[in-house]
């Protein structure tokens, strides 16, 4: 299991017993059994009881307890889920959190749909049933976050059992019709008001005796059951002579103001050094012993907790050896402190940011500095640790602290250049760009160190985010033009690790959903090039942009420049260390191999690629690996053995098809194909393109498009293929796509020739360059693998195109001449070139013409 960075361990511990816990069993049984699958949303005001009433609905369904209490940080898409599969861990099987997490990993609104279809593929192979409680789910008010729970539940297994507590009715679209079907079931205010039986108990149970039974409905009709309420009476009458309880029952007004009234009650009963102590310690969310004592300096404060705790003065366990105060009463007590001392509350809130801050909890530490508006304090906290938010993509927490400074206040330059950067990612280009123009125009007017250094280092890699994420690109080539000098390198921008999980760069966030254009191939190239001249070469950002380039050259079958530019990134030894680089390297490799009929050497790269992985890279990274073997094995004709190893990866047409596994489904819809189960990969197709096209994800979705066509074919549906093959070819033609169509080999091949025979692209001129360019490509590599006798002008076994190729050459056309002449693209023209040359056995060009110049006849010889 990955390490729980970030993870507030206390969240997920299951609340223990307090100490005057009454049985509510009647909860339990009112649900008629059904809590022991779907559903339970109890809602109802502070003080109810709702967690001590899910506590014991979880603990009666005798399952496997999952629990998470919610706070305002996890307002953020990926902690939310982040804490939920820390919670879920133990009841996953092997490895499947790492999975989980990676996903989480992607710095992407749109991965958390193939997040949640995993997530609960996942939980689909959970042995037995799991409660999972969700406490004090009021605090979340993203709507993302709604949708995607909403998601989730929608589709959750029967075997597992969701309990969630909340003040306020959770804005979750499918409440009324989980409640029509019987999927979820309600408890309310009125189901947890402590009836006069319930109230009997807590009387014995607090006063150590019971009450006339006439006083105990008169305090359940007067507080009408609250439970707040109730105990706050009960703790009152213990600080009175037992004399004046009939008097104080009768005459207290215990109106719709109760918990502020009882509190100052409680309040006048305590003496004066436990007053000073749950006021200075009210300042903090939790606490023990040596908190207390750091914050507040009162040294008895072991004995201070346990005489609260013995008393039940709203003092609740919070994990481990720690403590909090009832929410009511902790609110109370602050603010009451506040009122009378504001100097002293600051004094405590800054002592307590600190104190927090020693013992790791930063978040919370933030969040005192901001309350006691000590800024330059936040803005430390910040600078030590917000690279670790930035790298679990918690965007959403940063931007509202970000949000939380004045606007009077500066912020140094890093924050500034982070905010610009999370602005970037949430899509707020304007705002971004419009940060990054004031920070540049200080710079340019400010003399030279090491700080303005850092700045201008971190604006050379937002801005390039920024270009990419946003198309505004001349920006970027002005300012690129403008650094000359060597800058120091920053970890939270030049070493920020992006891939967790995907096999090719181009599936991540950052890689411009696929498609490879010339202006962002020279932005790519500009960048490395700077880096590189910077001495940054070995970086993530420069290696992940030369991997970047590297696929897309891929793409428009630049077979030599791909190669060269993997050969930059492996000439390092450091992509070797970074799983999201290193599995998209050797991926790329294995393709390059396959293109030139080494499947042996693919083979090899892979099984290679394969044993050096190691520990929880391991496991999130094997499967795009074993996937590649086994498509391998169906283009081969193994289709028993690429059955095989979907079978050991548990892939299978009955899992939910989600982004974030689109090799895979694409490997098993080609299985599905061989094996004729065409309806099934037709299932797959239609599900994973429209997620595709919500995502926007050109790239996939033109490759599913490919293979619907694949699937027409084998039903015999050539109408249907050639409409695919058209709209997936006027969909990536401005980006050049080559390899997507050239890999799939004869059968597109001879589609392809079907179509330009039928006149399919008549309408369309340029279209049909475009599709005699991959014919001619596809000619080429078919030809290649199966090298038939061709009759040339030779006599060599070239193919009529490379015939044409071989002419133009004698008639000393360049290589964009032959381009232009044959409809072709300028990489397509060196892939033919290649070809000859090898089948010829020579080297270069002229050595081709030579090798292709018929010998004159021995009689001219002879005459001469």
């Amino acid at each position: 299991m990955r390490v729980t960075t970030g993870i507030m361990k206390y969240k997920l511990e299951i609340p223990v017993p307090r100490k005057h816990w009454i049985n509510r069993s009647h909860l339990h049984s009112s649900l008629g059994g059904v809590a022991t699958q779907g559903i339970t949303l109890i809602v109802a005001p502070a003080g109810s009881g709702k967690t001590t009433a899910m506590t014991q609905i979880v603990h009666g369904s005798k399952q496997r307890i999952s629990w998470v209490s919610l706070d305002e940080h996890d307002n953020d898409l990926h902690r939310f889920w982040r804490y939920l599969v820390h919670t879920l861990q133990p009841h996953l099987s092997a490895g499947a959190s790492d999975r989980l997490l990676s996903m989480l990993a992607e710095f992407s609104e749109h991965s958390v749909r193939p997040f949640l279809d995993q997530c609960l593929n996942e939980l689909h192979e959970v042995a037995g049933p799991i409660s999972l409680a969700l406490d004090d789910y009021h605090v979340i008010t993203r709507c993302e976050i709604h949708d995607s729970l909403n998601y989730w539940l929608d589709h959750l297994p029967p075997r597992i059992q969701v309990v969630i507590a909340s003040r306020t009715e959770p804005p979750l679209k499918g409440l009324q019709t989980w409640h029509i079907s019987g999927k979820m079931q309600r408890i309310g205010s009125h189901q947890l008001a402590f009836t006069p039986d319930h109230a009997e108990e807590l009387c014995v149970s607090v006063l150590g005796r019971a009450l006339p039974r006439e006083w105990v409905i008169s305090l359940v009709e007067r507080t009408e059951g609250w439970a707040a309420g109730l105990q706050l009476v009960l703790i009152t009458l213990l600080q009175r002579p037992s004399e004046q309880w009939p008097e104080w029952i009768r005459s207290q007004d215990m109106g719709k103001y109760i918990d502020n009234y009882l509190f100052r009650e409680v309040w006048s009963g305590l003496d004066e050094s436990t007053r000073i102590f749950v006021l200075e310690t009210s300042v903090l969310k939790r606490f023990n012993t040596p908190l207390c004592e750091a914050v507040t300096g009162i040294s008895d404060s072991e004995e201070k907790i346990s005489d609260l705790q013995s008393r039940d003065l709203f003092l609740l366990p919070a994990g481990g050896d720690y403590y909090r105060y009832h929410h009511l009463a902790g609110d109370f007590y602050e603010a009451m402190l506040r009122n009378q001392s504001p100097e002293r509350w600051n004094i405590l809130k800054r002592k307590a940011c600190h104190a927090y801050a020693r013992i790791g909890w930063y978040e919370e530490a933030v969040d005192l500095a901001f309350e006691a508006e000590a800024y330059d304090l936040a803005t430390g906290l910040l600078d030590q640790h917000l690279h670790e938010l930035v790298m679990r993509g918690e965007f959403r927490l940063i931007q509202e602290w970000f949000d939380r400074f004045p606007e009077s206040f500066t912020l140094p330059g890093k924050l500034r250049l982070i905010c610009a950067f999370v602005r970037t990612f949430m899509g707020k280009f304007d705002d971004a760009r419009d940060m990054m123009a004031a920070m540049e125009a200080e710079l340019d007017h400010s003399s030279s160190n090491e700080e303005q250094l850092e700045n201008v280092s971190g604006l050379f890699f937002v801005k390039a985010n920024h270009a990419f994420h946003s198309g505004q690109f001349q920006d970027w080539f002005r300012f690129a033009d403008s650094i000359q000098q060597r800058l120091p390198q920053d970890p939270v921008f030049f070493e920020f690790n992006y891939n967790h999980n995907q096999p090719f760069v181009r599936y991540t966030t950052f890689g411009l959903k696929g498609a490879l254009t010339d202006t962002t191939s020279a932005l790519g190239w500009q960048i490395t090039s700077i880096l590189e001249q910077n001495g940054w070469g070995d970086s993530l950002m420069c290696q992940y942009v030369l991997q970047a380039l590297a696929e897309g050259y891929y793409e428009w079958n630049e077979l030599d420049q791909c190669k060269e530019l993997l050969d930059r990134i492996t000439a390092g030894s450091r992509y070797l260390n970074i799983a999201g680089l290193f599995v998209p390297v050797r991926l790329t490799m294995a393709r390059l191999s396959l293109v030139r009929g080494d499947r042996a050497g693919a083979r090899a790269t892979i099984e290679q690629t394969l044993d050096r992985l190691e520990g929880a890279s391991k496991g999130v990274w094997c499967q795009p690996l074993w996937t590649a073997l086994a498509d391998m094995d169906i283009q081969e004709g193994a289709v028993d053995r690429a059955e095989a190893r979907m079978k050991d990866m548990n892939i299978s047409p009955d899992q939910r098809v989600h982004l974030g596994s689109v090799q895979e489904t694409l490997t098993l819809v080609r299985l599905l194909i061989a094996q004729r189960r065409i309806d099934e990969s037709r299932s797959l197709l239609t599900r994973l393109l429209l997620q595709a096209e919500e995502s926007g994800m050109v790239n996939i979705a033109v490759s599913i498009m490919v293979l619907q066509a694949c699937a027409d074919v084998a039903q015999g549906k050539k109408q249907d293929a050639f409409e695919r093959i058209y709209h997936a070819l006027a969909r990536v033609k401005p980006f050049r796509y080559i390899r997507t169509f050239a890999d799939e080999g004869v059968w597109l091949l001879e589609l392809l020739e079907e179509m330009l025979a039928a006149s399919a692209f008549d309408d369309q001129p340029e279209l049909k360059t475009y599709a005699r360019t991959l014919a001619a490509v596809l000619d080429a590599e078919s030809a290649a693998v199966n090298s038939g006798p061709n009759p040339t002008v030779t006599g060599h076994s070239l193919t009529p195109q490379e015939t044409e190729v071989v002419k133009l050459l004698h008639l000393g056309y360049t290589n964009q001449d032959i381009a232009d002449e044959l409809g072709l693209t300028l990489g397509t023209v060196k892939v033919y070139l290649n070809r000859i040359y090898s089948k010829l056995g020579v080297r270069s060009r002229t050595q081709a013409v030579l090798a292709t110049t018929p010998a004159p006849p021995v009689s001219s010889i002879i005459q001469k």
